[in-house]
């Protein structure tokens, strides 16, 4: 995946997706946090400039890594993130996509990634895309499913031990303890293994 080093600018109705710059950590870091308990379970530390620029220094040359942002084109805000990680030369990468707070259930999240995947399939040549998702996460599960991802798997993953999970006993979270378990003293939450292929995602493309 040389050519991935090139700059990338993807356009869409609402949106730009476009590599990673320095500057754009500053936004994120800018982001509210979310209140969702669940969101909290992953919320990623306050950071300072200095550790953003060593963030930056040490992951724009990884060449199993590659970042992007996503933009919204009416105001240049940067309103989230997609990565690549695990990449296997033209074979194969792992996604990761996450927004602010602010711009979820928006329509953002597919929209940014019905941009992005001829990018990664045609441009980049690549055969496979995989990820990993929360079970508890169901609005992305539907999401990635409607662009045609299988689940292929399942593995539990470990959750912070100062991550308070009270918040399960309340009866709107009822329905999410089971992808809950306590494994070695530990509370840990399932997630589930998706991929999409390259060939199953031409054939659900229509053409234009």
């Amino acid at each position: 995946m040389d050519s991935t080093r090139s700059e990338v600018h993807l356009e869409s109705a609402r949106l730009i997706v476009r590599q990673l710059h320095r500057q754009d950590l500053d936004q994120i870091e800018a982001w509210r946090p979310s209140s969702d308990p669940l969101s909290n379970l992953w919320n990623i530390p306050r950071s300072t400039p200095l550790s953003r620029d060593i963030w930056f220094m040490l992951h724009r040359s990884d060449p199993t890594h590659l970042w992007f942002v996503i933009e919204r084109q009416s105001d240049s805000q940067v309103i989230g993130t997609l990565s690549l990680r695990e990449i296997v030369g033209r074979i194969s990468a792992r996604l990761g996509i996450s927004l602010g707070a602010d711009f979820v259930d928006q329509g953002y999240g597919s929209e940014a990634l019905r941009l992005f995947l001829p990018y990664y399939f045609h441009n980049l040549g690549s055969q496979r895309l995989l990820l990993d998702v929360a079970a508890t996460n169901k609005r992305a599960i539907h999401v990635y499913e409607k662009l045609g991802f299988r689940q292929t798997g399942c593995h539990y993953r470990d959750i912070p031990e100062h991550e308070d999970l009270s918040f399960l006993q309340k009866e709107k979270y009822g329905d999410l303890r089971p992808y809950f378990r306590q494994h070695f003293g530990r509370p840990q939450l399932l997630f589930y293994d998706m991929e999409l292929e390259r060939s199953e995602w031409e054939k659900n493309q229509i053409p234009t």
